[in-house]
């Protein structure tokens, strides 16, 4: 199989430090690619991308092992959409 090539632009963006969330990998590499390569449909994929906590430790491996980093950069990544997602959307003044 041949890897796309956008990978090493996504990989060379998280070294950079360029790319901090998982759903911005995507303005890079085309959400098909991806789904494709994890065997799921793109609903699915979606839906994984705007809640990162729902992937499977074994997807995020499998998309840090094509873009070239560490599983653990990636579910850092994830850790760190939840921790901006679940302190907006707090109510304040309560």
């Amino acid at each position: 199989m041949i890897k796309d090539p956008r990978y090493n632009i996504a990989r060379l963006f998280i070294e950079k430090g360029e790319i901090t969330s998982i759903s911005q990998i995507f303005d890079y590499i085309p959400k098909s690619v991806v789904s494709h390569e994890l065997k799921t449909n793109n609903n699915r994929f979606t839906r994984l991308i705007n809640e990162p906590l729902e992937f499977k430790l074994i997807e995020l491996s499998k998309i840090a092992r094509a873009i070239g980093v560490d599983t653990k950069v990636l579910v850092n990544m994830a850790l760190q959409d939840e921790h901006k997602r679940s302190r907006s959307g707090k109510r304040s003044g309560r």
